[in-house]
């Protein structure tokens, strides 16, 4: 099974995707640490515990997969995973902790679709030999 992912990184169209979720990825991280570092909405500080949790922890993971992603290791697939699927959870099971007004509730909707589009599409292309 790893030696058909290592195989599926190696192919054109996801060598090619696999870098373009490199950069989305790292667009989150900047996100993340530009939260951190008070570029959000409010100071850092005085977001809610769970925002801030939550930029911590996705401004390493998501770091950590553009670096796994933009050397088209399997790992960086994994990270990307990982990260999209606790999203799904969080933003979905415990959205009360997350938006506070219907303007953050749509934020989050518009994220879970494109991370939803993003799955399907490396889906797709992990499917297909060519």
């Amino acid at each position: 099974m790893v030696d058909y992912f290592i195989q599926a990184t190696e192919r054109p169209w996801m060598s090619i995707y696999l870098r373009i979720l490199a950069f989305i990825f790292a667009y989150g991280a900047i996100v993340h640490f530009s939260n951190i570092a008070g570029f959000g909405e409010m100071p850092w500080l005085e977001t809610p515990l769970t925002w801030r949790i939550g930029d911590v922890f996705y401004g390493i993971l998501d770091t950590a997969a553009v670096i796994g992603l933009g050397s088209r290791k399997v790992w960086g697939i994994g990270l990307c995973l990982v990260g999209i699927i606790s999203q799904f959870i969080i933003y979905t099971v415990f959205i009360d902790y997350f938006a506070a007004t219907p303007e953050q509730r749509q934020t989050i909707y518009g994220l879970l679709v494109t991370e939803a589009i993003l799955v399907l599409i490396l889906t797709t292309l992990l499917l297909f030999k060519k």
